[in-house]
């Protein structure tokens, strides 16, 4: 009879051995599978949100410094417009000025000489 018991369960030991390992098809296999998919589609997901949070960050951080370039460059072309304003503002004044005072010269001289020449006359 120990002998009868034993060989049953030399036997049988294999089918609840893979049965409860998962190997052997039914419905442990399919909750399995299905456990599974569902722990890699939350996997997944999360994955897939933090990439697509990573790509916003960039995105953004991208739109941020082409922002700041832009106001980079106005400020620039502003200050070097206000300032070339200022010098062609200060060279036309300068130049009027200077022709007033060439003019006002030229006239001097030109009264200088006429004295001279009524003078030897």
């Amino acid at each position: 009879m120990k002998a009868a018991t034993v060989a049953i369960l030399l036997c049988s030991s294999p089918a609840i051995l893979t049965q409860s390992s998962g190997s052997m098809p039914g419905v442990r296999n399919q909750f399995n599978i299905e456990t599974i998919g569902r722990k890699m589609k939350d996997v997944i997901a999360v994955d897939i949100q933090k990439n697509r949070e990573i790509l916003q960050e960039l995105v953004d951080l991208q739109t941020n410094e082409t922002e700041q370039m832009y106001k980079y460059i106005d400020a620039a072309i502003e200050k070097l417009s206000n300032a070339t304003f200022f010098i062609l503002n200060e060279f036309k004044n300068n130049t009027e000025e200077n022709l007033e005072n060439m003019k006002t010269a030229m006239k001097e001289n030109l009264e200088s000489i006429n004295a001279k020449v009524d003078a030897n006359d």
